[in-house]
């Protein structure tokens, strides 16, 4: 069939299937199945775990009275911009609830909003029979999962990723000043979310430079307008960067071990039960992604996201490798996964999709099995060990180890932190649970730092719970006691929570 003189080739063509398509019914059922699969698993355990360490910091930040305090909050407490706040922030102002869903329900929103918006955004990339794949892949993926019912911007960061993949889609498959707009607005997004897009959003342009060289000067009109669009969060992103003590715990790790954890967690998730079921989920994806590679390397869609995923990953882990900024962290780059998982999926439905089969079966096995015991779920349970000092105690001073959750501590316990000193007879010590390196487990400590107080208050009773350790020291007299010192017990310092 002939064609105008100024149409252009499709850089992608959305006819491009790499596996079979199924009849236009199965995939749109299949999708609302892998939809609905992805609300229930992130419904029935968004509320169940308390808020960790960081939530409270989210939790403290969307409760400030205005927008300007929200943006002084997120100078003064986070490394990460403003977008996730804010739309948190107007859904606790417009419900006037604080709970822990509440404050979860971005993330869960986000979570869910993923899995029809990746089968959009892949279908001009690998064809219809295969998005539907990556949109299941999404919906039960134990990282994915983790993230969509954790009230930071990893979720956003996911959708908002995705969203741009579905852009440049787009763009490769039929450029247009409407298009290349969208783009735009999609890459403005994806930098107000998280600061490691701009890696691919980098990979983008990279592939658009590449793909489309008739729109060079249109390229970098959309790059200035991110640029330009960027601009009032760069006084953020400076101020949130000399505050290096943020992020020390990043380098604190090797990075060996932390380029370990990206392909353990992108596989099957933060803390897996048994290292059976890690390693198979590992084999299972690794094996996937090699074989797509072999097979798939001629084709331009294939080359298209191999590209962005090493982009995306390759320059955090450089600069990281070189000393520049050592940011890395299996999360910070979790945008990444949305690009690899079309690998994934064309090798595991090789061989009428056993592999699939066998794999689905592993994640939903490592979700239920997180979610189900406390050992090895995020956060410890917080609210439980609450309400069990409220119930033992009758108004004696707890000391909480280690003192960087004392404000977890104190949002369960209704305290706040001992400002100075005070006498008693009576002091509760509570030890969080803890991984012991290389450990998916939490498990009690086992040296609780008791002797920071002086001889006089001795150990009378103890009571543990889903690995706290609630330790009740008596004295026959008064005795003086207040926050140790910091450096007092190594990492093990405590903090006191006044009565």
């Amino acid at each position: 069939m002939p064609t105008n003189a100024g149409t252009r080739r499709p850089a992608i063509a959305r006819s491009t299937d790499w596996v079979a398509p199924p009849p236009a019914w199965v995939v749109w059922l299949a999708l609302g199945a892998a939809t609905l699969v992805a609300v229930g698993l992130r419904a029935a355990s968004v509320g169940d775990q308390s808020l960790g360490y960081e939530e409270v910091f989210t939790s403290s930040i969307v409760r400030q009275g205005s927008a300007s305090g929200v943006w002084h909050a997120l100078r003064a407490t986070e490394s990460t911009p403003p977008l996730y706040y804010y739309l948190t922030w107007v859904w606790v102002r417009l419900t006037g609830d604080h709970s822990a869903v509440a404050i979860r329900t971005t993330a869960v929103l986000a979570g869910i909003a993923t899995v029809p918006v990746v089968f959009m955004a892949m279908r001009r990339f690998v064809g219809d029979g295969l998005s539907v794949v990556v949109a299941w892949l999404c919906a039960i993926s134990p990282l994915l999962l983790e993230y969509s019912i954790y009230a930071r911007s990893y979720a956003l960061l996911v959708l908002v990723t995705t969203l741009s993949l579905w852009a440049l889609g787009a763009l490769l498959e039929r450029p247009s000043p409407k298009r290349w707009a969208v783009w735009t607005l999609t890459g403005v997004v994806c930098i107000w979310t998280h600061y490691f897009a701009a890696f691919t959003l980098v990979g983008e342009a990279v592939v658009l430079f590449l793909v489309l060289p008739k729109d060079r000067a249109k390229l970098a009109l959309s790059v200035v307008a991110i640029a330009v669009a960027f601009a009032p969060v760069w006084s953020l992103f400076r101020a949130q960067s000399r505050a290096t003590g943020r992020t020390a715990f990043i380098t604190a790790r090797p990075l060996r071990s932390r380029l370990e954890d990206v392909a353990r967690q992108f596989a099957m998730g933060t803390n897996v039960p048994h290292a059976w079921l890690e390693g198979a989920g590992i084999a299972a994806t690794g094996a996937a992604v090699v074989f797509a590679a072999a097979r798939m390397r001629r084709r331009r869609p294939a080359r298209v996201l191999g590209l962005l995923a090493v982009i995306g990953a390759g320059l955090p882990i450089l600069a990281a490798a070189a000393g520049v900024a050592d940011y890395l962290l299996a999360r910070n780059i979790i945008g990444v996964l949305i690009c690899l998982a079309p690998l994934v999926a064309y090798g595991l439905t090789r061989w009428r999709g056993v592999p699939l089969v066998a794999y689905s079966g592993l994640c939903l096995l490592a979700v239920v099995g997180v979610q189900t015991n406390w050992r090895y779920q995020g956060s410890p349970d917080w609210a439980g060990v609450g309400a069990l000092v409220g119930a033992r105690t009758s108004g004696e001073p707890v000391a909480v180890i280690p003192a960087m959750d004392v404000s977890v501590a104190a949002l369960y316990l209704g305290r706040a932190a001992l400002a100075g000193s005070l006498s008693t007879r009576d002091l509760w010590v509570m030890a969080e649970p803890v991984r012991a390196a290389h450990q998916r487990a939490l498990a009690p400590l086992a040296d609780v730092p008791l002797g920071l107080w002086g001889g006089s208050l001795r150990r009378v009773a103890e009571v543990d719970y889903r690995g706290f350790r609630l330790i009740h020291l008596h004295s026959s007299l008064p005795s003086v006691v207040a926050a140790p010192p910091p450096g007092a017990a190594g990492g093990l310092t405590p903090a006191v929570l006044a009565p």
